[in-house]
């Protein structure tokens, strides 16, 4: 009798043994295997579905806004022209300002709702700028320039997310720095923005989702910014563009504009400069956005857990906004 109840004792501490290391191995298998996002673990007890923590995107990226131009000093070859040539005297009718460039990020989920990121771009910008200047009560036709640019853009920001079933909210805030040669100081810009969606899954497992929302851009530095340029970068082809404009003008008009120019030729006299295009022009302006806010909609295309694609276009009266680009996500 004490043989079989050995027998059955040591059976019985042998399959539970057997059993505490299968329940062991299971515990391993559901862990959570990065160190990111914090409480990354409780997420996976709770049978939430979520990304891999980190990831990099190249995205292509066109901005167009339009402003409005508060302020304007100007000197030319190192001589002030404010009380010649001003924001009142040159009335400025439409500024647009537009760029396109490459964008590389690198973000990260620190916490499950929350996703930091940092970013990098470069890109290729221009200003056109429509003038109907003022000169002795006399108002003339409207002149156009464009000046052309590059400019490399640095930045970071932070996306809060929330999910419901089959559906998602996110705020984003970002502030980004750009730097150009036409500048002293770097163009600083906060941008946030706010999106609603839902999400469809396939059966092949793949995800797309659709999203509206809304985004709101400033600038940062409401001072204003100053900066160089010659004519010629100005106004490519200046002397030529000038004299088609001049030629169009009335005879009381081009007395009016000879009298300017006279009072700028004095003012420059004996500076040695050998053609108009290398004059050089030093100013500060003051520029507002007109219209802050875009409407905004979107969508992404999850390939699997590491590939996903995505597009957003925003717009409004006087702004455009287009993103497309391509997200790889890894674990960390």
């Amino acid at each position: 009798m004490k043989t079989v109840l050995s027998l059955l004792l040591i059976t019985f501490c042998t399959l539970s043994s057997l059993y505490a290391q299968e329940d062991s191995t299971k515990v391993i298998k559901e862990k959570y295997p990065y160190r990111f996002p914090i409480w990354g673990q409780k997420v996976m007890d709770r049978g939430i579905e979520f990304p891999k923590p980190a990831g990099i995107s190249l995205s292509y990226i066109f901005n167009e806004m339009y402003l409005d131009i508060s302020e304007f000093n100007m000197s030319i070859g190192g001589i002030p022209m404010d009380d010649i040539l001003n924001e009142e005297t040159l009335g400025f009718k439409k500024t647009r300002a537009f760029t396109n460039g490459t964008n590389l990020r690198a973000d990260l989920f620190v916490l499950p709702f929350m996703n930091v990121y940092g970013l990098f771009s470069l890109n290729k910008g221009g200003t056109e700028v429509s003038l109907q200047p003022t000169f002795g009560g006399t108002t003339l036709p409207e002149f156009g320039s464009k000046v052309e640019f590059d400019a490399v853009t640095f930045g970071g920001g932070m996306t809060l997310h929330y999910a419901i079933q089959k559906f998602f909210i996110s705020a984003d805030v970002n502030i980004s720095s750009s730097k150009s040669a036409l500048l002293d100081q770097n163009v600083g810009v906060v941008t946030s923005s706010y999106r609603f969606g839902r999400r469809f899954t396939f059966k092949n497992k793949k995800k797309l989702a659709f999203y509206i929302g809304a985004m709101y851009r400033n600038f940062m530095n409401h001072s204003g910014n100053s900066g160089r340029i010659t004519l010629g970068e100005a106004l490519p082809g200046l002397e030529e563009s000038y004299k088609n404009w001049y030629n169009g003008l009335s005879n009381p008009q081009k007395k009016i504009m000879d009298q300017v120019e006279q009072k700028i030729a004095d003012r420059l006299e004996g500076k040695g400069y050998n053609s108009v295009g290398e004059i050089p022009i030093e100013y500060y302006i003051q520029k507002d956005l007109i219209q802050k806010w875009t409407f905004q909609f979107g969508g992404n295309y999850e390939l699997n857990d590491r590939w996903m694609i995505r597009g957003e276009y925003g717009v409004s009266n006087y702004s455009k906004f287009l993103m497309t680009g391509v997200n790889y996500r890894f674990g960390l």
